[in-house]
């Protein structure tokens, strides 16, 4: 695993010190919430200010800390690449929290076995979804299949193309009773294209039951012994809610969508990794 992913960095990238009893947990969405994708210099430097803060305090403070996220984890080390990022933290939850990988000088890029066993049991497949797909088609309810990364076995990713509100909530409520009944989860949010999805869409993701941003929070608070009251998290959209709702700091930065606002109302004053940094400082003394 270790030569796997450290081919895609093309400079040197750190790791943050291990923290073999945490006091704090905190969790952030990646793409938009902890990396922005506009280029610009003053986000390129909040990003460093915060990769800084993290190197020089997760082990004085006791801080667990990884990145809950959509894509999948070549994807993410392909981010790092592009953007220079130069830290990794403790763990990343990647492909909706379907995967969990630590990061330390024990274990670099080291799946967690028993949240891996856990999926192996959920009856989730790739069949399973191309026939509660085929069904949803009787009911003029198309999705259109977004790129799918061959190391995502848990995550399958579709787009639904909005129409009218009536339509829309229709759709959304018939593909929700269809996965329930399969015994199997989805995650229903608007697309961001900052992210690169297109306008005028919602990402569906189904995935196994018991597993996404909300089940990552639980099963590592249980796995550190962390308190509810020390976990923290970060978001910016619809598919961040569970998660911010989880634990007891939640928290949406200063570029949220418009959607996740009506959904959650603690909201950090600056933007991306800026207004993460700023949250910390005030929270973790």
């Amino acid at each position: 695993m270790y030569k796997h992913y450290m081919k895609y960095c093309k400079h040197n990238i750190k790791l943050l010190p291990s923290v073999p009893e945490p006091k704090y947990v905190v969790f952030t969405d990646f793409d938009e919430t902890y990396l922005a994708h506009q280029n610009r210099e003053d986000y390129k430097n909040d990003l460093k200010e915060l990769e800084e803060y993290l190197l020089n305090e997760t082990y004085q403070k006791q801080i667990f800390f990884g990145w809950v996220t959509g894509s999948s984890l070549t994807s993410v080390f392909d981010k790092i690449n592009k953007c220079g990022l130069t830290l990794l933290p403790h763990f990343i939850a990647s492909s909706l929290g379907t995967e969990l990988i630590y990061f330390n000088q024990n274990q670099y890029a080291e799946k967690d076995k028993i949240w891996e066993n856990n999926l192996m049991k959920t009856g989730f497949s790739e069949n399973l979804v191309n026939n509660l797909v085929s069904f949803l088609k009787l009911d003029n309810i198309h999705l259109t299949p977004q790129p799918q990364i061959a190391d995502c076995p848990f995550l399958k990713n579709y787009y639904y193309h909005q129409q009218n509100d009536l339509i829309d909530n229709q759709a959304i409520l018939k593909i929700k009773e269809l996965v329930k009944q399969a015994g199997i989860q989805v995650n229903i949010s608007q697309a961001n294209p900052l992210s690169g999805d297109p306008n005028n869409c919602y990402d569906v993701d189904f995935i196994p039951s018991g597993t996404g941003k909300k089940h990552i929070v639980n099963f590592i608070l249980q796995q550190t012994n962390v308190s509810y009251q020390n976990s923290i998290a970060f978001g910016e959209s619809g598919n961040d809610i569970e998660m911010l709702q989880t634990v007891r700091h939640g928290y949406l930065v200063g570029n949220a969508t418009s959607e996740a606002r009506k959904l959650h109302f603690q909201i950090a004053e600056n933007e991306y990794a800026k207004g993460i940094l700023s949250v910390l400082k005030t929270l973790i003394k």
